[in-house]
């Protein structure tokens, strides 16, 4: 009977007859495994704990959504009486408005508001666009690497300016300087006659569509250039080489390689812009004045939806007012679809773009056809190599430059020339309002900056030089802090919910969706609608203006910009740190307290800073919310003045060179806060990105 040993000294013995084999040893782990001891179990604190953070996170979301909801119906509950009165195609279809006619019922239609609207904002992306796709260029493939991204920067502050700052400096700077030529138009061409249409027919008043649409352009001009910048970016490396290695120059490249390319993605920041444009409020107000009318003159005053709904809310009632809820509606759903296709079409380029391998292939077999090879002059053949030589690396080829090529035909060098000179107008296009603007607030506003202008109220009398801001700077502090308040943890939690709490395939999971489908609706929504929408649904239910009301209009234009900043850095925590976390032990509450909010913490206090900065600036929403105090008051429930305000009511309603000063002097504060925000958001996300490199 054989007998042995197996590992640990255990002995064996096979019986005659079993030829059953031996059980393999075990491994040593397995014998330090079994002196572990057993998982701890869960406490019923920590089980608690658990609870208590998925009932916040769920609660916030619903909270948001539900408010949200119960404003925007509350709102289209007020809409009725003008579509029982007119029907929605007579409202949509009628060219008057006329709220109280000399005899008769009052007559509204919404045409001339949306045909302004239209107009405007199709004349502005007529500029903007060209000038975009040509600042990005610039900043992508032209300037010198140091220089792109102190350039993109400069651009990108014009986001930060408030729609107020460039209506004023539209009214009293460039409708002056461009009247001589609006009155050279409407000389010249004013005699134009398309099917009917006198685009250039005078006479020239102080609004006009062309100078709004210039404003307009510069306005919606860092959103596009951004996302075409963005796009361009993701051009492949070989497809540009390809390009040059077929001899063409820079700009041929840009012309034939990457805007290809990226033609759905600037088709789809475009209809961004477009979005931004068409709710576009207090500089269209200030520029376009309040004239509606259909196919009028381009030289002439003119009325949107947004400018029509601010100018006449904060008087009107009945009737009228449910006519201005009702353009409220048009303005949200035309505001809406754009927005929405053009999401769309972004996202399908970075779909695109993911499966690049095709598009590289045809886009190169294009270019192939576009430049012809031909057979180099005076090139010796090379000598043959060694036996076991290795072989010589291939020489470096620099991209043909305009001057460097001999080779290049006088037209070619023409066109590159050409293509190239309106990429650099094109960025001075946009670096020039930049510049100007705050040049004329630095000039304007200076000499009315001094101790008393933080501590005096604003004067009574317009003509006089004195007084201060001290009461709409306390203001704004005040309703930046409402605002920061009720977004900034609503918005924290509703994405820690979306994005940590929610799993996909299970019922939180679709409710995930939804609240990341309404946060990207709310992202599109005007700021006129927001207003009104709280107009309706909180100032008139508590029956004053306040600063609570002002407060929740800010915080619900302030909240889809935390929620989507705060979304986007917690994808970046990695998931080996979540798990490693629960693996040893940790339950949920704790791996996000411990884990996943201290490494998101720079980018969630950026998007908190970003949504301040935007809803700082805002004026149209707190003109029927807080409504502006001539005095200095901190009452939470009751009107309450703010720098934007004292802006637009001392360029509207007094206009004198006093006020005109004051106002200049709001303006430079007003924009030196939103730039020291954006600024801190910039430092906090470079520092967090730099901690994360080491």
């Amino acid at each position: 009977m054989p007998s042995g040993t197996i590992a640990g000294g255990q002995p064996l013995t096979i019986e005659p007859g079993d030829m059953t084999p031996p059980p393999p040893p075990a491994p040593p782990d397995e014998a330090l495994a079994r002196q572990l001891p057993s998982p701890l179990r869960r406490t019923g604190s920590s089980i608690a704990a658990d609870r208590t953070y998925t009932g916040l996170a769920v609660g916030a979301a619903v909270i948001a959504v539900v408010f949200v909801g119960y404003l925007i119906w509350n709102t289209v509950a007020q809409t009725g009486e003008v579509w029982s009165t007119f029907g929605v195609w007579g409202f949509l279809t009628g060219d008057q408005w006329l709220p109280t006619p000399v005899s008769g019922a009052p007559i509204f239609g919404a045409l001339p508001f949306i045909y302004g609207t239209l107009m405007t904002s199709i004349l502005a992306l007529m500029i903007a666009v060209p000038a975009a796709i040509g600042i990005a260029l610039a900043t992508v493939v032209l300037l010198p690497k140091k220089l792109r991204g102190p350039i993109g920067a400069m651009i990108n502050l014009l986001a930060a300016v408030p729609s107020v700052i460039f209506g004023l400096w539209g009214l009293t700077v460039l409708v002056p300087f461009l009247k001589p030529a609006l009155e050279w138009l409407s000389t010249t061409f004013g005699g134009l006659n398309i099917f009917g249409w006198h685009p250039f027919e005078g006479p020239i008043t102080s609004g006009s569509y062309l100078i709004s649409a210039l404003v307009l352009a510069v306005m919606v001009l860092p959103i596009i250039t951004a996302i075409i910048r963005e796009v361009l970016l993701t051009v492949p490396r070989d497809q540009q080489e390809a390009a040059y290695a077929l001899g063409a120059t820079r700009w041929e490249m840009v012309r034939n390689s990457m805007l290809p390319w990226a033609r759905s993605g600037i088709v789809g920041a475009s209809a961004l812009g477009l979005g931004r444009a068409v709710g576009e409020t207090i500089a269209i107000a200030l520029l376009l004045g309040n004239s509606p009318g259909i196919f009028t003159s381009l030289v002439g005053p003119g009325s949107t939806l947004a400018s029509i709904i601010a100018l006449q809310t904060g008087e009107a009632s009945g009737l009228q007012l449910s006519a201005l809820t009702a353009l409220a509606v048009v303005l949200f759903v035309l505001a809406f679809g754009i927005n929405a296709l053009a999401r769309l079409l972004v996202r399908r380029h970075e779909g695109g773009a993911a499966r690049k391998g095709g598009l590289v292939s045809r886009a190169v077999t294009g270019i192939v056809g576009l430049f012809p090879r031909r057979a180099p002059k005076n090139v010796q053949a090379s000598p043959p190599l060694a036996a076991g030589a290795p072989p010589p690396p291939p020489p470096r080829r620099e991209p043909a430059t305009i001057s460097g090529s001999a080779s290049l035909s006088r037209s070619r060098r023409v066109r590159s020339r050409l293509g190239e000179g309106v990429v650099w107008f094109s960025l001075a296009f946009g670096m020039v309002p930049l510049i100007l603007v705050i040049w004329e607030m630095v000039r304007l506003g200076l000499p009315a900056i001094s101790g008393s202008f933080f501590t005096e109220l604003p004067p009574t009398d317009p003509s006089s030089y004195a007084g201060g801001i001290s009461n709409a700077l306390v203001g704004t502090l005040i309703l930046m802090g409402i605002a920061t308040l009720i977004a900034a943890p609503l918005g924290i939690l509703t994405a820690l919910f979306i994005r940590d709490v929610a799993r996909p395939g299970t019922i939180s999971g679709k409710i995930g969706s939804a609240v990341g489908f309404v946060v990207d609706i709310l992202l599109g929504v005007p700021s006129i609608v927001v207003g009104l929408i709280v107009y309706l649904g909180v100032v008139i239910v508590m029956g004053h203006f306040s600063a609570w009301a002002g407060g929740i209009a800010l915080a619900i234009i302030m909240f889809p910009v935390v929620v989507r900043a705060s979304d986007e850095v917690l994808q970046l925590v990695p998931q080996a740190q979540k798990e490693a976390a629960m693996a040893l032990g940790a339950p949920k509450w704790r791996t996000t307290l411990a884990i996943v909010i201290p490494a998101a913490l720079p980018g969630i206090i950026t998007g908190v800073l970003l949504g301040v900065a935007r809803a700082s600036g805002e004026t149209a929403p707190l003109l029927f919310t807080s409504l502006g105090n001539q005095f200095f008051s901190t009452a939470l429930n009751e009107p309450i003045s703010a720098i934007p305000q004292l802006i637009y009511q001392r360029t509207i309603q007094v206009a004198t060179p006093a006020s005109l000063q004051l106002a200049w002097g709001a303006a430079l504060v007003l924009v030196a806060i939103i730039f020291i925000l954006n600024i801190g958001g910039a430092l906090i996300s470079r520092r967090s990105r730099t901690l994360e490199v080491r």
